[in-house]
């Protein structure tokens, strides 16, 4: 009898488990949501400026097997801030592009690590005082790991961190009209981590 239940129990496990996977066709639709809030104050100094960040990057994708997914996405980023003197600055961020993700199951559980490489064209704008200072366009490419748990067979929640990000923009101050060229090189593993969710088609 022992034996019987033991044997049913790996059954339904195993079965949980080859669920919490995809399958060729598969549409994964989803995204995350990304809220920050900071302080900086000038030590010695009556200066202090908050920052408030948010953002909402949905996604699509489309499995190729139960490990390769590949999709398109759409990262938004809204910044607001206030100096002590009460002035505003507000910026947008809005990076459409493409990604492809390796997924590899944890042992006999749920959970799955995966690891994405994303490229995308960027573009925004930045306002103080209510007008416009600088407006840019660019692209950015990403290497981020992260982690899945398949809380069912058609829905999983994840947690992705920062990684390697590379970022080319060029700015115009619109005041005078002159553009300037930017890059960054960026390693943001220890200093960035969303939450999304995804539903499984």
């Amino acid at each position: 009898m022992k034996k019987l239940i033991v044997l049913a129990a790996v059954a339904l496990f195993g079965t949980q488990v080859a669920k919490a996977q995809f399958s060729k066709g598969d549409v994964i639709l989803g995204g995350n949501v990304n809220v920050s809030t900071k302080s900086d104050k000038v030590k010695g100094a009556d200066s202090k400026t908050t920052t408030t960040n948010f953002g909402i990057s949905p996604k699509v994708g489309v499995a190729l097997n139960p490990n390769w997914v590949i999709g398109v996405f759409a990262k938004t980023a809204f910044g607001f801030d206030k100096d002590l003197a009460g002035t505003k600055t507000k910026t947008y961020d809005i990076t459409p592009g493409v990604f492809v993700r390796n997924y590899h199951m944890i042992g006999q559980s749920k959970f799955a690590f995966f690891a994405e490489a994303n490229a995308g064209y960027r573009f925004g704008q930045k306002k103080v005082a209510d007008t416009k200072t600088d407006t840019y366009n660019g692209f950015s490419v990403n290497v981020l790991p992260g982690i899945t748990y398949f809380v069912t067979k058609h829905f999983m929640v994840e947690g992705a961190f920062g990684g390697l990000s590379y970022a080319y923009d060029q700015h115009k101050a619109e005041a005078t009209g002159v553009k300037t060229n930017t890059s960054s090189f960026d390693f943001n593993f220890p200093k960035e981590f969303s939450l999304g969710v995804n539903w499984i088609f």
